[in-house]
């Protein structure tokens, strides 16, 4: 008898830590497509992280390519292709911060140069655009 109702309370108390368990899931961050359908990345770029919310992404990577060209090549590149550069502009920490729309979502680029100065990190961030969430 106490047995069976040691079994009974231990599978009580499994089936209530299983359906905690699903109330606390976290979001889905959006796919890559969804934030990023046209991805403009630098030259011989290495993957460095990703990080993501419910509705954003940002993906970093390290280009050998000095700051100064990876600079160039983003004002460059966001004025073509469909892109339109709408702002750029130096935050804090003094990098180069640049922000382009195009027909989907926007896309913020941060360009700063890594430690050994030689190399550049370009972070990218973009959003899932509203109305576009996919139903859960």
């Amino acid at each position: 008898m106490i047995l069976t109702r040691i079994r009974a309370l231990g599978t009580a108390a499994l089936v209530a830590a299983t359906l905690a368990g699903c109330g606390d899931r976290k979001p889905e961050p959006p796919k890559m497509s969804e934030v990023f359908p046209n991805l403009p990345l630098p030259p011989d770029p290495r993957f460095v992280s990703r990080s993501g919310g419910e509705d954003a992404l940002q993906l970093t990577v390290l280009t050998p390519t000095p700051r100064a060209r990876v600079e160039l090549y983003y004002r460059e590149m966001l004025n073509r292709n469909g892109w339109k550069l709408v702002n750029q502009a130096k935050d804090a920490e003094g990098a180069l911060v640049l922000l382009a729309e195009q027909k989907g979502p926007p896309l913020w680029v941060r360009i700063r140069s890594a430690d050994d100065t030689a190399s550049t990190y370009v972070e990218f961030s973009g959003a899932r655009l509203a109305g576009s969430k996919p139903a859960s």
